[in-house]
């Protein structure tokens, strides 16, 4: 089973890219190392596309694949696919006549799902065949933003579908590439699912107009139960969920500046704080494996963020990083490694890699 991108609601930048300014001097095509003598597991900076200065990476396959974006020369965002090996990068394009486009999620057969834009920056979902061609699927009457997070080995895929104003709506696409809206909860205009198992279920969040998000597991047949956050909080929203019904995202209070929390849910629901970082106040976490290891962030008092990864006990080891720079860890495979991204010094956000 594969796994979602994170479903983010705060608005395109913050999924699309994590761009700063970058000189493009220096940046080799070779596979190098992360500098950091205490990280746990290893991690490498997967390469860029000629000419380019950023990436990220989302999705990995338990092959060692890895997709995302990355730059191109001329300063846009493509889908990218890289090898087991990091070394060896491909640009997956976009649909005829767009500009940017992103991979989130790969499977063994190679097939991938994301999403394409054009100038006009309405955003179509997309699925990458396994011989490369791309195909548009198709959104709800009237959306500009269609994004496909995940897919599951049977082919059902989800992710999210706007309405004409650009609100988001969680929504499921067949094998044959059916569009069907998930249900939200009585009132709740918005949502989104991240994540969908083999077995068909998925996991996201409705929200409401004042931005209160309510966790969400919808059985293959569509039927929506509520997730409980942490103690305390009043909002949640799960991303991923493996074969075994279990769940990871995060916890928070409503409000301006939230403190954030990671969390599992275990499959009869039951909320489970993840462990921090010493020193760090909140997080995240992005992705799950069978095996219950689970992949994310926690970050410290100043906002700077770590990719950690979790074990099925919910402690936590911190991955690898560039310098000082910031990171994530986004999906996590069957042998443990993390794809997600890393920060160095001058600012470039790049892909990472990370393995025992």
């Amino acid at each position: 089973m594969k796994q979602a991108a994170p479903v983010r609601t705060g608005g395109r930048g913050s999924l699309v890219r994590r761009v700063l300014a970058v000189v493009a001097a220096g940046v080799t095509l070779a596979a190098t190392p992360l500098a950091s003598a205490h990280a746990a597991p290893a991690g490498t900076v997967l390469a860029p596309l000629p000419g380019g200065t950023f990436s990220t990476a989302y999705g990995i396959d338990d092959n060692g694949v890895v997709v995302g974006y990355a730059g191109t020369a001329a300063g846009h965002t493509h889908a990218a696919r890289w090898s087991a090996d990091g070394r060896r990068v491909k640009d997956l394009g976009t649909l005829p006549g767009d500009t940017e486009s992103i991979a989130y999620t790969v499977r063994e057969d190679g097939t991938i799902v994301g999403m394409s834009a054009g100038r006009d920056k309405v955003e179509d979902a997309v699925k990458w065949t396994r011989s490369g061609a791309v195909v548009r699927l198709p959104g709800l009457p009237g959306a500009t933003e269609t994004r496909a997070y995940g897919i599951n080995d049977n082919g059902a895929a989800v992710g999210i579908s706007s309405t004409p104003t650009g609100v988001h709506r969680p929504v499921r696409w067949s094998a044959r590439g059916e569009v069907t809206a998930l249900t939200t909860l009585p009132g709740d205009p918005a949502g989104g699912v991240g994540g969908i198992n083999d077995r068909g279920v998925s996991v996201g969040y409705s929200g409401t107009p004042g931005g209160v998000l309510t966790s969400l597991r919808w059985a293959a047949d569509g039927t929506p139960t509520e997730l409980e956050p942490l103690a305390g909080d009043n909002s949640s929203h799960a991303s991923w969920i493996n074969n075994a019904g279990v769940a990871v995202g995060h916890s928070y209070v409503a409000g301006a500046h939230p403190l954030i929390r990671p969390l599992r849910w275990e499959a009869d629901g039951t909320p489970v704080a993840l462990e921090l970082l010493p020193g760090d106040t909140g997080g995240s976490s992005w992705g799950i494996n069978d095996e219950g290891y689970s992949t994310g962030y926690t970050y410290a008092p100043g906002g700077q963020t770590h990719a950690v990864r979790w074990a099925p006990d919910g402690t936590v080891t911190k991955l690898g990083v560039l310098e000082s720079g910031a990171g994530e860890g986004y999906q996590i495979n069957a042998h443990g490694a993390v794809a997600g991204y890393t920060t160095s010094d001058d600012g470039a956000t790049l892909a990472a890699l990370w393995k025992d």
